[in-house]
């Protein structure tokens, strides 16, 4: 439950990164209380145990931050994980490091591999052109007590990751059901970086 809760947030606050303030439907997050790992057989590019530690620690927080208006903020959750597996450090992540951990979690399933591998080239490259907005983001105060700021680069990549792998899974993989293709229509309305 707690991973599924994690991915909910944590896609749902990211998604304010690519979407008007008019577009409330993406705005609001899943209009289901389903995991993309719940609706398709895709990798666990992160460790499990790690994306719930990190939710665990920053979930409420996420919870209050997708309410905020104005500047995306950095996403915790994105960044506590790729800071648990060494992959961020100083407003950084380490592409190199993260192609060779995200390749290694593909390995046993042909399928996924040259998804995986293409779409790094594509998250960085829309980090990079999200760049001003990304160091916005780096650059906020907190809006409430005890609020953490975190940078937005782990949160961008990460869901654009696991957004792309879901939008792209497979026929054989995808668990076909109500709250499954309500999560793929919200994926496909909400398409952004």
């Amino acid at each position: 439950m707690k991973i599924v809760i994690a991915a909910t947030f944590l896609t749902g606050l990211l998604l304010r990164i690519s979407v008007t303030a008019e577009d409330s439907a993406c705005k609001n997050g899943s209009p289901v209380n389903k995991s993309l790992w719940d609706c398709c057989s895709m990798p666990n590019l992160i460790n499990q145990d790690i994306r719930a530690d990190c939710h665990q620690k920053y979930g409420e927080q996420t919870m209050k931050q997708m309410k905020l208006e104005g500047t995306p903020r950095g996403c915790c959750i994105a960044e506590c994980q790729l800071n648990a597996t060494g992959l961020y450090s100083n407003g950084m992540v380490n592409r190199d490091e993260m192609t060779t951990m995200f390749m290694d979690a593909v390995k046993d399933t042909p399928v996924w591999q040259p998804m995986v591998r293409d779409l790094l080239d594509e998250c960085f490259r829309q980090a990079e052109a999200n760049k001003d907005i990304i160091a916005a983001g780096a650059m906020l105060e907190p809006s409430f007590e005890g609020e953490k700021i975190c940078h937005p680069i782990s949160g961008a990549i990460m869901r654009c990751m696991n957004k792309n792998l879901f939008l792209m899974c497979p026929k054989e993989s995808f668990n076909e059901g109500e709250e499954c293709n309500q999560l793929m229509d919200y994926f496909k309305m909400c398409n952004g970086i």
